[in-house]
């Protein structure tokens, strides 16, 4: 098997391949008709600082501490070890520790990052690169560099970094040099003995100030949430997908104007594009002779157009509802991909026949893909479902942290 190789690419680089990596192994998020770039859009303007491959909140303060730690040891220690290199072992550290914690507690480990590969090499895939673009984003660390940047900083300078050290992450003249890296709470001395993924209570605290209070963030959705006090209500189990999120979060009239039209545009795009994909999947189908596939999107597709004309999904400002988060953002999106949307807008409007929207999506996911396309190479292997269904954003990343914020540990 082929392993993926980085040349020359920035932490945050590599941070995308392996989210879109991620993204191709999950059901359902093949994108065949090239829609990736404005369900991303949508997914930073509502989620910013997640990711679909981060696990659970500890790590948004495992890997600063783990930073200071570097930065606190004696000039000569740190000449011999750079940066990079301490966080390498210091990683497989945390998760051998939190490994054997959760084991003799019975708890499960499997949001440990490298819980199965301690034992066999290390961890691959780190949480200081996981989870550096939120560190950022919430102000946990303040740089705009990437990851390997701010260690090849780090390892010139041979000095540690200004700290803000106070346990509540506040800044105290006696310890503070710099804002550079927020120490979260009981961060010093060792890895502790009792160390899970949950938060206990000054721990939650820190990061629901830091999310809160990130500059440019006050509308994204996990804000609003804390800021309101719904982020109970929005963690009930009606809400665990992002189309029910939706809904309930129409009716909250605490959150910001601005963030519920946000959340409101990503769900009707992502009901408008699922009828795309419903076809999609007829003509695969069709195709493949995969008759139960084909009796589904039938059955789908009739509920869907019917669910779609009630709701007046489609009017003549739909692709510009839909593209306003990348406008916002200023993410150019491709040409084909716009010109796709407009034509799948006035096609619904038109009320155009089942041939034509056949003709219409194969047309793009073959401009997309090219020779790619599932239409032309067919299945690799037996699915129920081909390319995506409704968006889920980053909604199930923002459930795990919001949980992890709004129901600490006791201790």
């Amino acid at each position: 098997m082929g392993r993926l190789g980085w040349v020359d690419f920035s932490s945050d680089d590599r941070d995308r391949v392996r989210e879109v990596l991620a993204l191709l192994k999950e059901a359902g998020t093949l994108d065949e008709l090239g829609i990736g770039q404005v369900r991303d859009a949508f997914s930073d303007a509502m989620f910013p600082g997640l990711s679909t491959i981060q696990t659970c909140a500890r790590y948004f303060l495992a890997v600063p501490k783990l930073l200071l730690d570097w930065a606190e040891l004696p000039d000569a220690k740190r000449r011999k070890k750079p940066l990079a290199e301490y966080l390498a072992r210091a990683e497989n550290d945390l998760a051998r520790v939190l490994k054997a914690n959760h084991e003799r507690l019975g708890i499960s480990p499997t949001d440990i990052i490298g819980h199965t590969a301690v034992a066999t090499g290390g961890v691959e895939r780190r949480p200081s690169s996981t989870y550096w673009n939120g560190l950022r984003v919430f102000g946990i660390v303040d740089t705009k560099q990437s990851l390997a940047e701010f260690c090849r900083e780090w390892r010139r300078d041979h000095h540690a970094h200004g700290l803000v050290e106070a346990d509540d992450g506040t800044d105290d003249p006696d310890h503070r040099f710099e804002t550079k890296v927020r120490r979260p709470p009981s961060s010093h001395g060792p890895l502790r003995d009792t160390l899970t993924l949950d938060l206990n209570k000054k721990e939650a605290a820190f990061l629901e100030t830091r999310i809160r209070d990130a500059k440019g963030l006050a509308h994204s959705v996990m804000a609003q949430l804390l800021s309101s006090g719904l982020a109970a209500g929005a963690l009930s189990g009606e809400t665990t997908r992002f189309g029910a999120f939706a809904q309930w979060a129409h009716g909250q009239k605490t959150l910001s104007a601005q963030s519920r039209e946000t959340i409101a545009a990503a769900d009707q795009f992502s009901r408008a594009v699922e009828g795309a994909h419903i076809v999609f999947n007829r003509l695969m189908a069709r195709r493949f002779e995969i008759t139960r596939l084909a009796d589904e999107t039938r059955t789908r597709f009739r509920d869907w157009r019917a669910d779609a004309r009630a709701t007046e999904l489609f009017h003549a400002e739909a692709p510009d509802v839909w593209l306003s988060a990348a406008v916002h953002g200023q993410l150019k999106v491709r040409g084909q991909t716009r010109d796709f949307l407009v034509a799948w807008n006035d096609a619904m409007r038109a009320d155009k026949p089942m041939r034509f929207l056949e003709d219409l999506v194969e047309a793009q996911a073959k401009g997309n893909k090219k020779e790619r396309s599932l239409l032309l190479r067919g299945p690799q292997q037996a699915s129920s479902w081909f390319g995506m269904e409704a968006l889920d954003y980053r909604w199930q990343t923002a459930r795990r942290m919001l949980k992890d914020i709004a129901e600490p540990a006791a201790c």
